[in-house]
C-alpha cells in the first residue's frame, strides 16, 4: 500500500496524499474513524505571522501545517489569525483549515489511478481513498471516494444540495427518490436517523496540555440520538439517547480541583519517595523536586502567609469550633448538588481537622524543600504550647499523633525536629499519609451523595465484596433496609484498617487514648529518633515504617474516581440533573473507569493527557427538555433491506446530512457560501437554516482479477 501511495505522490506532486485517521468531514458520512487516504491541494495560510511566532522554538513544526496549535490568548495578532480556534462549536478539526479542494476532473483521475491499483488488493489491505473536490464544479461535488478491492468495485460521491429549514425537509420525498432510483418497493427500504445536540462547551482536543487547562471551556457535553421512524423531530419515547461528554481533568476553572490538587501532589510525592528509596534521599535535590505542577495561568500562592493564618486561626477557634458529625464541613443536610459540595470544599476545605487543613496548604508547595521547611516551622510553633490544634478523633495518622503530643509539651522536641529535618523521606511520608487518607475520605463522602459510598469504600481495600457490581451492592442495601429509614455505615467494615475513613462519628479535641508505651520505642532506635534512655514522653515518630507500597494502587483509584467526579459534575451543571438522575449515570461511569479494564492506569496519565471522553446510554426523561430543541445536525441513511441468506451483487446507500454549521472547512465551504459583511442591525428574525449534503455509495460485487492465457 505504501508503494501505491508513493506512486500517487509522484504522479500528483501538487497535492497532499496522506494516510491518516478519518477526517471529520469523511466521518460525518461513514460513521467510521478507520484509516483512509485523503487527497487535497497544498495550500498556505493567508496569515502565517502569528503561527510562525508561536513556533519559533520548533522549526520542524513551523513547516508542518498541522503543527502545535496557538496559545489561547487575546492578543491582536492571534485574533487576526485564521488558525485560532474560536469559542463557537465547529464540525471540522483545526488542522483541516488548510485542506483545499481539487477540481473534479483531476479528482476523478486520481481516483481512477488508485482504483486500478486496488484490483489485486485483498479486502483486509484495501484502504478507502477520499478526494476533496471543488464544489463550484457542475453538480456541487464535495468528495469522491473509491473503496474497492479484488472482490468488489465500490465508489461514492458527496454533493451539496441546498439550504432549507426543518419544515422544508420532506422525508417521504427522499424515500420516494430512493425507491425510484433503486426500482424497489417502498417496504424494502431501511431508514435510520441520528442527530447530535450540543448542550455546552466545545472540544479542544487538538490543543497542547497547557492550553487545554487554560481553555475557555472545561469540556463539551453532547447528546447523540438514534431512531428509525420517518421524521427529523426527535421522538421522545422511541429514540435511543447517548450521553457524550469530554472533560478536562485539572482545568483551572473546575471546582473539582479542590481534591485533584491533592491527588496530583501525592503523585509527585510518591514518585520522590520511590526515587529516594531506590537511590537514597541525597540523590534528590529538594530545591528542585516538584510537589505542585505549575501551569501557566495558575495562581501562585504565598504558602508561608497561609501557614501563619492557619496557626492564628487555630489559636482562636480551638475551643469554640463546631464539630460536625464525621468532621465534614463541605457536606451537610442541606447539600443538594455536587456544585454546592465542591464549591464549599474549594472555599473552606472539607474538615476542621488541623492536619487536613495543613495538608491543603502543604500540597500547594512548589518544591519539596518548601514543604519540609513549612512543616518544621508548624511543628516548632505547635511545640511552644501556644495552641491546642483540633484533631478528628478518628485521625490515626502519625502526623496527627505528633501534633497532639507536641502541643502538650515534649522533652526532646528539638531533637525530633532536627532528625525530621535531616530525613526528607520521613517528612514527606508523614505529610503524604495525611493526604492519602484525606482523599479516600473525601471521595467516599462525595460519592455518598449519590448513594455509591459502599462501592467506593470497597475500592480502598481488597475485601471480596469490593468486586461486587454497583447494582449488587445497591440491591443488598435495599434488601437490608427494606425501603425504611435505617442507615448503614459504609465504613464499618474498614474502620479498623490503616485506611480509616470517617463519616458518622463525632469529632472532638481529646488526648490520644492510644498513646504508645515504652515498648513501642524499641523499633525506633535504628532510625536514630530516640536515645538509649527510654522516655515515655518520646514522640512516636515511625515514618520509616509507613508502608507506601499500597499508595501506587490507591493513586490509580483516585485518578479513576476523579474522572467520574469530573463527568458527574459537568453533567449535573449542563443537564441540570439532580442526584436521583445522576445516580444511574454514576453507576455506569464507575463500572467503566474503576475496573481492571479502565483506560485510566496512573495519575501521570491524566496529568499529561487531561482530556477524557465518555459515551453512555442515558434515560430520555433526564434530557427531555433538551430534545425539544433543534439539533446541531441530523443524518438520515437509506438502504435496501437484505436478508441474512441473500448475497446481492449490488448494494447502494444514500446518506443525507442536514447541518446548521458547515461540515467542511472554510477553504471548501466559502465557495458555496461566500462570506458576507455583517449587518449592524437585524430587524427580522430568520428561520434556522440547515445545509443539506448527499452521499451516494454504490458497491458491485465481482472478481477484478484477470487471468491471462498465454
Amino acid at each position: 500500500m505504501d508503494s501505491v501511495i508513493q506512486n500517487l505522490i509522484e504522479s500528483y506532486p501538487k497535492y497532499n496524499v496522506e494516510k491518516q485517521g478519518s477526517s471529520s468531514y469523511v466521518e460525518m458520512y461513514t460513521k467510521d474513524k478507520s484509516d483512509i487516504i485523503i487527497v487535497y491541494a497544498k495550500t498556505k495560510p493567508v496569515n502565517t505571522t502569528a503561527y510562525s511566532q508561536n513556533n519559533k522554538n520548533n522549526e520542524a513544526e513551523e513547516l508542518e501545517l498541522t503543527g502545535s496549535p496557538l496559545k489561547l490568548d487575546l492578543s491582536l495578532h492571534t485574533i487576526l489569525d485564521d488558525t485560532l480556534i474560536t469559542d463557537e462549536p465547529q464540525l471540522w478539526k483545526k488542522e483541516e483549515i488548510f485542506h483545499t479542494p481539487i477540481d473534479v476532473d483531476t479528482a476523478r483521475q486520481i481516483a481512477n489511478q488508485y482504483n486500478k491499483s486496488l484490483s489485486v488488493t485483498s479486502k483486509e489491505n484495501a484502504i478507502p481513498m477520499w478526494v476533496l473536490c471543488n464544489p463550484s464544479n457542475e453538480g456541487n461535488p464535495l468528495l469522491i471516494t473509491v473503496q474497492s478491492n479484488e472482490e468488489c468495485f465500490a465508489r461514492g460521491i458527496v454533493t451539496y444540495e441546498r439550504s432549507m429549514t426543518l419544515d422544508d425537509i420532506d422525508i417521504d420525498k427522499y424515500v420516494e427518490d430512493y425507491v425510484a432510483y433503486e426500482k424497489i418497493n417502498e417496504d424494502s427500504v431501511s431508514l435510520s436517523v441520528d442527530c447530535k445536540y450540543t448542550i455546552s462547551g466545545i472540544s479542544y482536543g487538538s490543543l497542547t496540555m497547557e492550553e487545554q487547562l487554560n481553555a475557555p471551556h472545561g469540556g463539551v457535553t453532547d447528546l447523540y440520538c438514534e431512531w428509525t421512524s420517518r421524521t427529523l423531530v426527535t421522538p421522545f419515547i422511541s429514540c435511543k439517547v447517548h450521553f457524550e461528554q469530554e472533560v478536562t481533568v485539572g482545568h483551572l476553572a473546575s471546582p473539582c480541583n479542590a481534591i485533584w490538587k491533592s491527588v496530583s501532589s501525592l503523585h509527585n510525592i510518591n514518585q520522590l519517595l520511590v526515587d529516594m528509596t531506590a537511590a537514597g534521599f541525597n540523590s534528590v535535590n529538594l530545591e528542585t523536586a516538584v510537589i505542585r505542577n505549575i501551569i501557566p495561568g495558575m495562581k501562585r500562592l504565598n504558602n508561608s502567609k497561609r501557614i501563619n493564618n492557619l496557626l492564628n486561626e487555630t489559636e482562636m477557634y480551638t475551643y469554640t469550633a463546631e464539630c460536625p458529625a464525621g468532621g465534614c464541613i463541605c457536606v451537610t443536610e442541606d447539600t443538594t448538588t455536587l456544585r454546592q459540595c465542591m464549591t464549599a470544599m474549594c472555599s473552606q476545605g472539607s474538615s476542621n481537622d488541623f492536619t487536613y487543613k495543613l495538608w491543603d496548604i502543604l500540597r500547594d508547595c512548589e518544591t519539596a524543600e518548601e514543604l519540609i521547611t513549612l512543616l518544621i516551622q508548624v511543628l516548632k510553633f505547635i511545640s511552644s504550647g501556644k495552641i491546642r490544634p483540633f484533631i478528628d478523633v478518628n485521625n490515626k495518622t502519625y502526623l496527627s499523633k505528633l501534633v497532639l503530643k507536641l502541643s502538650r509539651g515534649h522533652s526532646q522536641t528539638s531533637k525530633v525536629l532536627k532528625n525530621l529535618r535531616s530525613s526528607p523521606p520521613q517528612a514527606l511520608s508523614l505529610v503524604a499519609q495525611v493526604g492519602i487518607e484525606k482523599c479516600m475520605w473525601e471521595y467516599t463522602r462525595i460519592m455518598s451523595l449519590l448513594e455509591h459510598s459502599f462501592f467506593i469504600a470497597g475500592v480502598w481495600n481488597t475485601d471480596a465484596k469490593s468486586h461486587e457490581s454497583i447494582e449488587q451492592i445497591n440491591q443488598t442495601i435495599q434488601d437490608m433496609t427494606m425501603g425504611g429509614d435505617f442507615t448503614l455505615n459504609p465504613f464499618e467494615s474498614i474502620a479498623t484498617t490503616d485506611h480509616s475513613i470517617r463519616i458518622d462519628t463525632e469529632s472532638f479535641c481529646i488526648d490520644d487514648a492510644n498513646e504508645l508505651t515504652v515498648d513501642d520505642f524499641a523499633s525506633l532506635k535504628k532510625h536514630g529518633l530516640v536515645s538509649e534512655k527510654k522516655d515515655v514522653n518520646e514522640v512516636p515518630l515511625i515514618s520509616d515504617e509507613i508502608d507506601i507500597s499500597p499508595w501506587k494502587n490507591l493513586l490509580m483509584k483516585f485518578a479513576q474516581i476523579h474522572v467520574c467526579l469530573e463527568h458527574l459534575y459537568r453533567a449535573e451543571n449542563c443537564l441540570r440533573a439532580d442526584f436521583v438522575q445522576l445516580k444511574p449515570m454514576a453507576s455506569k461511569l464507575l463500572e467503566y473507569y474503576v475496573s481492571e479494564k479502565s483506560p485510566i492506569k496512573t495519575v501521570g496519565q491524566l496529568l499529561s493527557d487531561p482530556v477524557q471522553k465518555i459515551c453512555i446510554p442515558i434515560a430520555n426523561s433526564v434530557v427531555q427538555d433538551h430534545l425539544k430543541k433543534s439539533a446541531l445536525w441530523y443524518r438520515m441513511e437509506l438502504k435496501k433491506k437484505i436478508d441474512s441468506s441473500e448475497k446481492p451483487t449490488r448494494t447502494s446507500k444514500v446518506t443525507y446530512v442536514f447541518s446548521q454549521l458547515p461540515v467542511f472547512p472554510p477553504q471548501v465551504w466559502q465557495i458555496l457560501e461566500p462570506p458576507t459583511e455583517e449587518i449592524a442591525e437585524i430587524t427580522t428574525i430568520e428561520e434556522l437554516k440547515y445545509n443539506c449534503t448527499k452521499y451516494i455509495n454504490i458497491n458491485n460485487t465481482l472478481s477484478r482479477k484477470f487471468d491471462f492465457i498465454s
